[in-house]
């Protein structure tokens, strides 16, 4: 019997220990930018997706938290 298709999944395979670094990048802002970014993302697993938005989203015409509520932009 032929095979018609074989599929291939990765996952996990970055390490975060390693990264490539820039001459032109300054070392101390990248950092604050990670850690900044990592404390974003615990406060919005632990809050929710809503806690914490920019100020635009909170407009009229904004749909930015109707969006987040639903399962992959679809209601459930």
């Amino acid at each position: 019997m032929p095979i018609r298709s074989i599929g291939i999944s990765l996952s996990n395979t970055s390490i975060q220990e390693e990264e490539q670094m820039s001459l032109f990048e300054d070392i101390d802002q990248r950092e604050r930018a990670h850690a900044l970014a990592k404390t974003i993302d615990e406060i919005r697993m632990r809050y929710g997706k809503n806690s914490l938005l920019r100020a635009s989203s909170h407009l009229e015409h904004s749909t930015v938290r109707y969006r987040n509520g639903p399962m992959g932009g679809h209601k459930a």
